[in-house]
């Protein structure tokens, strides 16, 4: 499997040279023989299958929108 790996910043591109650009929220394939270049880079980080799946997708944001009133310090809760 070809890890993936992303640009660590919520925002922005890295370029690392070769035409290469990593971009924020945005996991590219690489393959062993470049990740072992690049895997001391502390700007770039691995890319977890739960990361690369979209975890903080619009259907998780919808879903956080519509649940609020569960929350025990939300004062217009009701039960």
């Amino acid at each position: 499997m070809m890890p993936k790996v992303q640009y660590k910043n919520q925002t922005g591109a890295l370029h690392v040279g070769g035409g290469r650009f990593f971009y924020a929220n945005k996991p590219v394939d690489l393959t062993d023989k470049e990740w072992a270049l690049l895997e001391d880079r502390e700007d770039l980080e691995l890319v977890t299958t739960d990361k690369a799946k979209g975890k903080g997708s619009t259907a998780d944001t919808e879903k956080d929108k519509k649940e609020p009133a569960n929350e025990p310090d939300n004062p217009t809760a009701t039960k």
